[in-house]
């Protein structure tokens, strides 16, 4: 019967390979906005394929460690609100740029500006941009969506 020596070398690279497996498990991904695939991914509230970047918007799963997508800035409003999400400074909102549509880069949703008259995907109507560059702003962007979807709360809830 043979018996396999482990040399110094050996148990380095077992130690190293170890701690880095150990690593990659417990590791959780870093919250931020993916890039959407226009034709192919689905947003999260109405199952709509995303076909216009400057309406999408995302926000983050902490369950699942990665972005939601969404066709359009009110189903984001929606989807948050519906879930209790909108309130929490904590979970991360994205909107796309839809100021300019050579950079198509990710603002902050509840630092953004926002301008209401655009023909988006599910008709909510708001694009947004920088802050300061349009005049309306999260709170009241937030209010007039879920008053258009009719999902704000009423007193009798």
């Amino acid at each position: 019967m043979t018996q396999t020596r482990l040399t110094r070398r050996g148990f380095s690279r077992l130690l190293a390979g170890a701690s880095a497996a150990a690593l990659a498990a417990c590791s959780k991904p870093t919250p931020g906005p993916k890039t959407i695939k226009l034709g192919r991914d689905v947003c999260e509230h109405c199952n709509m394929i995303v076909s216009e970047l400057r309406y999408a918007a995302q926000s983050w799963d902490p369950k699942r460690g990665r972005a939601r997508v969404y066709d359009d800035i009110g189903c984001l409003i929606t989807y948050v609100t519906l879930n209790g999400e909108i309130d929490d400074p904590g979970a991360p909102l994205w909107v796309a740029d839809g100021s300019v549509t050579a950079n198509n880069g990710w603002l902050d949703a509840r630092a953004a500006s926002y301008r209401d008259g655009f023909q988006t995907p599910m008709g909510h109507g708001f694009a947004a941009a920088p802050a300061g560059v349009w005049p309306i702003g999260f709170t009241a962007m937030t209010a007039a969506v879920r008053k258009k979807a009719l999902c704000e709360p009423t007193k009798a809830t």
